[in-house]
C-alpha cells in the first residue's frame, strides 16, 4: 500500500461476491469485450498486489463514514450537494445518497430493476441512469430511468438505441451522452431530456469499456478502459460537439480500467482501477491532467488499491466511494475516501 499512513477509520467488513463472465451477444459493428469484464480468475500471490505509485504529496486522503451497502462497479453523481450512488455489484437495486457536510448516508427509492456496471449523470435537478448489466448472465440493458429527489420516485424514459454496460455518461450543454461500453457499437449516444429522444453520433476511434469520461472546457474526455484483444488502455480521446469528431488526447501514464474520474479545479483526476489482461493488479495510483500543460502527473495515491470505484468532485474535495480491493472480483468494503484539493 503506497500511502503515507494507514486510514484512521476501521474499514467495513468485506462483502464478497463471485463475478461470472458476461454472456454478451457479439455485435456486427464491434468486437465485444466479454472476456474483458471482471471475472473470478484463480487466486495467486500476485492477484491482490497493488501497483506501486510515486510517493505521496503533502495532501493526504482521509476516510469518511462507510457506505451502508458496500458495492462496486457503479457510478456516483453530485446533485444539489449530495452524492448519489445507484446500483452496483453487492446492491444491484440499492440507491443511497451521501451528505458530505453531515458525513451521513440516506437510503432512497430503489432502482426499477437490478443493475450493475450502469451509467449515471445528474442534470437539471434529477438523476439519470442508463443501461448496465442485468440478470445472472450480465446481459447489457437498454433501459433509461430518471429519479426525482422531490418525490423520491423513478420514471421510465425512451430506451437507449443500443444496450450498453460498463460505459460512462456525462452532461454537456443541454444534452446527456453515453460513451463506450459493451453491448453495441463504439458510437457516441446523445440523449435530449426535453424531447426524450436519442441520436447516434461519431464513434470512438478505439472501442473501450470499463472506461471513465468527464467534461472539461466544453469537450468530452474518454479515458482508458479496456477492450478484448487490446488489454487495458492508456489512450485518451476527446470529443468536440461542434464538429462531432473525436481526436487523440495525451495518454494516461498507467493503463487502467474500472477506475474513477472527476474534474476538480479545472483539472482531470483518474483514480485507481485494475489490470486483468496481464496479471491481476488493483491500482492505488492517482493521475492528474493539467490542460495548461496537456500532461498527466501523479497525485497522492489512494489509501488502498480499488477498482470498480466511482469518483466525484464536490465542494473543493475529491470523493472516492466503495469499490473492490481485489482485481477481477467484487470484494466490496464500502470505504469512502476524500482528498481536499481546494482549501
Amino acid at each position: 500500500m503506497a500511502c503515507a499512513e494507514e486510514p484512521t477509520a476501521t474499514p467495513s467488513p468485506p462483502v464478497t461476491q463471485t463475478i461470472t463472465a458476461a454472456a454478451v451477444t457479439p455485435s456486427p459493428s464491434s468486437a465485444l469485450a466479454t472476456a474483458a469484464i471482471a471475472s473470478p480468475l484463480p487466486a495467486s500471490p500476485q492477484a491482490t498486489a497493488a501497483a506501486t505509485s510515486p510517493p505521496a504529496s503533502p495532501a493526504e486522503w482521509e476516510e469518511r463514514a462507510a457506505m451502508p451497502t458496500a458495492r462496486s462497479e457503479m457510478p456516483a453523481v453530485v446533485l444539489d450537494g449530495l452524492i448519489y450512488v445507484p446500483g452496483g455489484l453487492g446492491g444491484e437495486q440499492i440507491v443511497e445518497a451521501y451528505d458530505p457536510a453531515a458525513d451521513a448516508w440516506t437510503a432512497l427509492a430503489g432502482l426499477p430493476g437490478d443493475r450493475h456496471h450502469l451509467m449515471a449523470v445528474a442534470y437539471d435537478g434529477r438523476l439519470y441512469v442508463f443501461g448496465g448489466a442485468q440478470g445472472a448472465e450480465w446481459q447489457p440493458a437498454n433501459t433509461a430511468w430518471v429519479y426525482d429527489p422531490a418525490t423520491d420516485a423513478w420514471s421510465e424514459l425512451a430506451p437507449i438505441p443500443e444496450p450498453r454496460l460498463a460505459g460512462a455518461a456525462v452532461a454537456l450543454g443541454d444534452a446527456l451522452y453515453v460513451i463506450g461500453g459493451v453491448g453495441g457499437t463504439a458510437a457516441l449516444l446523445r440523449y435530449d431530456p426535453t424531447a426524450d429522444a436519442w441520436s447516434t453520433l461519431a464513434s470512438l476511434a478505439e472501442p473501450r469499456e470499463h472506461t471513465a469520461a468527464v467534461v472539461l472546457d466544453g469537450r468530452i474526455y474518454a479515458l482508458g478502459g479496456r477492450w478484448q484483444g487490446q488489454g487495458e488502455l492508456s489512450s485518451v480521446e476527446i470529443y468536440d460537439p461542434q464538429s462531432d469528431a473525436w481526436t487523440a488526447g495525451p495518454p494516461l501514464n498507467v493503463p487502467r480500467a474500472g477506475f474513477g474520474a472527476a474534474v476538480l479545479g479545472g483539472q482531470i483526476y483518474a483514480l485507481g482501477g485494475e489490470v486483468i489482461f496481464t496479471g491481476q493488479t488493483t491500482l492505488d495510483s492517482v493521475e492528474i491532467f493539467d490542460p495548461a500543460t496537456e500532461a498527466w502527473s501523479f497525485g497522492p495515491p489512494l489509501l488502498v488499491p480499488l477498482h470498480g470505484v466511482p469518483a466525484v468532485g464536490a465542494d473543493g474535495a475529491l470523493y472516492v466511494l466503495g469499490g473492490s480491493d481485489q482485481a477481477g472480483a467484487a470484494v466490496n468494503r464500502g470505504r469512502v475516501l476524500v482528498l481536499a484539493i481546494e482549501r
